[in-house]
């Protein structure tokens, strides 16, 4: 009797599984049907302004590549606003040392209570700014020389008032293979699907945090990042109080002209993570975030447990789904060959990330950056002052 209960359970989780995965590949066919990519256009009208804010917290040894990238922008009339976020190392020195005349640097202010860092430095940035597009970029984002003007154009061409580029993720270390393509699968096929964040009736959105832009009046209209000042996941936040305005993001393909390395390494690639699950799942229900990320792990394994005890045919045609919506994702997340075969170890990593992100939650703390914030009710944060 045991065995046919544990027979009838891997049936179910198979058929579940090719159930989630079919799903998948008929959203990344819609994603091909609809994706819109930077190499379309040619660029920006000549003589657009553009204004750039880079938040920086702690970033010292990783800008140069980016800030070389931003001073060799063509195509449009560039201001570059790099904000350093109350650093503990040479951030600001290093920043510095890179001001031009497209380049200036700031040092923000203390961050106020009621705020997360990340939006307060974008607040700081975007007061400053004098272009009529707004770009915000990450201290560790490369773009091609033309990326930005390619960007401005695709928006002026589709009518659009903002925009989000979806980079290339590199990785260098072993657990970066392993997670990264993981990650790209999941937001796109689960947390935030394409036929869902273009529907209006649907409250979901999505951006890339490395590129959003949006036309000034456009921010200042909907209340900038002070709308969302206390919202951990800046860039989900922002993308859907635009798309709650009637101003929602267009996705575009970056992946030949933007590129970063998000994490480097387990270590980071754990804090990063631990950060951005739990609220990209359910930022209103720490419990559903568990569920969620539960389901995620068995739908990734139970195939390879379906081959192994049956019912193997669905366990084989599972595991077929399963590798095509991973082979899809090699153009934005590349990676040595072996590694397409990792996708369940990925989806098993991020699923725990989530869980331990939903426990930190419920305990009423979140770290991120160095500083702690407070959890005060479901979705808003306090910071919690050092040795509190």
């Amino acid at each position: 009797m045991a065995s046919s209960s544990r027979a009838r359970i891997r049936a179910a989780l198979a058929w579940a599984s090719v159930g989630a995965w079919a799903w998948a590949v008929l959203v990344a066919l819609d994603d091909r049907r609809h994706r819109r990519s930077l190499d379309s256009v040619d660029g920006a009208s000549e003589g657009t302004c553009v204004s750039v804010v880079v938040p920086a917290r702690n970033e010292a040894g990783r800008m140069d590549q980016a800030l070389t990238s931003l001073e060799a922008q063509t195509g449009v009339t560039l201001d570059v606003l790099v904000v350093d976020d109350e650093s503990e190392d040479a951030t600001y020195a290093e920043a510095s040392r890179r001001a031009s005349a497209r380049i200036r640097v700031l040092r923000g202010a203390p961050l106020p209570p009621g705020w997360v860092g990340k939006s307060w430095a974008n607040h700081q940035g975007a007061r400053q700014a004098t272009g009529e597009w707004l770009l915000f970029t990450d201290a560790d984002v490369v773009h091609a020389p033309d990326a930005i003007g390619r960007a401005v154009a695709l928006a002026e061409s589709c009518g659009v008032s903002g925009l989000t580029v979806l980079p290339r993720l590199e990785s260098s270390s072993w657990a970066e293979h392993v997670v990264q393509p993981a990650a790209a699968v999941l937001i796109r096929s689960f947390v935030a699907p394409g036929p869902l964040v273009r529907s209006p009736h649907v409250p979901i959105s999505i951006a890339a945090g490395g590129f959003i832009l949006v036309r000034r009046v456009v921010y200042d209209e909907v209340g900038g990042h002070e709308g969302i000042r206390n919202r951990l996941v800046d860039d989900k936040a922002l993308a859907e109080r635009l798309k709650r305005h009637g101003h929602p993001l267009t996705l575009a393909d970056g992946t030949t002209h933007v590129r970063v390395r998000m994490y480097r390494g387990p270590r980071e690639l754990w804090r990063g993570w631990r950060k951005n699950t739990s609220v990209g799942l359910a930022e209103g229900s720490p419990a559903l975030a568990v569920a969620a990320a539960t389901a995620g792990a068995l739908v990734a394994i139970a195939p390879y447990v379906a081959l192994a005890r049956g019912p193997r045919r669905l366990g084989a045609l599972a595991v077929g789904l399963q590798l095509a919506v991973r082979q899809d994702v090699e153009h934005a997340a590349p990676t040595p060959l072996p590694y397409r075969l990792t996708l369940p170890l990925g989806c098993c990593f991020l699923s725990l990330t989530s869980v331990v992100s939903s426990v930190d939650r419920l305990r009423g703390r979140v770290v991120w950056r160095g500083r702690s914030y407070a959890t005060d009710g479901e979705r808003s944060l306090r910071r919690v002052p050092p040795g509190d």
